[in-house]
């Protein structure tokens, strides 16, 4: 361990303690995001069992959510079924600005099945409409900033790294693109960060809304209710521990601008 820290101090110019918190979070960051995989298999798994459970009220996805968009008095509001790339992209999911739920139609398909996951998850998509057409501030917020919290992780290090090549390829050393490419990173990882945060509250007020919903037009009965809860709760959980793997991000990249001082200090 002593010689791995000291191996840090002298690749990155870090003092001590600034190499072992560094070493610190960095281990903690790989031991989240094999829990964030373990969890994010557990979803597709409750996704995948609930899909194979036919509904007794024998709704697709996109009739499921239709119904209850028009009871809502929510007639403007379209549900269809996701393109590939948009599917690949964001799965399931209400967009703010088109006004418009996809519901996913090849991997994991719901749209047009009858299942307690299609009703679960049209109606669940459904509440999210709700809750923006209402003006809930904070879905409002988190379905705003749904690209930045998709792509603001993955661009950071890609962000970060363009920064470094620059300097070292054209400036033959660690400057002004590094710490431009530094702030940005840090905008783009922040950002992230924001919506994993809002994605918390915002989903289970959602699940919530849809389990009244579901409940109170009978569009399931009690075991598949059940069923549709532990999806609900997977999705939860998995989104605890991504919040928790954004916090260690944000958390690395301060280390690393401390060390970035550090260096232009000495």
């Amino acid at each position: 361990m002593n010689d791995i820290v000291n191996m840090i101090m002298s690749e990155l110019g870090a003092s001590r303690g600034l190499a072992i918190a560094y070493i610190a979070v960095g281990v903690m960051i790989v031991i989240m995001s094999v829990v964030c995989l373990v969890l994010e298999i557990r979803v597709w798994l409750k996704y995948s069992k609930a899909n194979r459970m036919g509904i007794s009220s024998k709704m697709t996805g996109i009739e499921a959510a239709r119904y209850v968009l028009d009871a809502a008095g929510l007639n403007h509001i379209t549900v269809r079924k996701a393109g590939f790339i948009r599917e690949a992209v964001f799965g399931n999911y209400y967009n703010i600005y088109t006004k418009t739920i996809y519901l996913r139609s090849w991997l994991g398909k719901i749209d047009e099945k009858r299942s307690v996951t299609s009703v679960a998850l049209g109606v669940q998509k459904a509440a999210l409409a709700k809750l923006c057409e209402e003006g809930d501030k904070t879905t409002v917020a988190r379905n705003r900033l749904s690209l930045l919290g998709i792509f603001g992780p993955v661009l950071f290090i890609p962000v970060l790294l363009l920064g470094l090549v620059i300097d070292y390829l054209v400036l033959k050393n660690v400057g002004i693109m590094t710490y431009v490419c530094m702030a940005l990173s840090g905008i783009l990882l922040i950002s992230g960060f924001i919506v994993t945060f809002l994605n918390i509250p915002v989903e289970k007020k959602a699940n919530q809304i849809a389990l009244d919903m579901i409940e109170k037009y009978g569009l399931a009965n009690g075991e598949e209710m059940e069923a549709m809860r532990e999806v609900y709760d997977a999705y939860i959980l998995s989104y605890i521990a991504e919040f928790i793997l954004e916090v260690l991000r944000v958390v690395q990249w301060v280390i690393e601008i401390a060390i970035k001082l550090q260096q232009k200090k000495d």
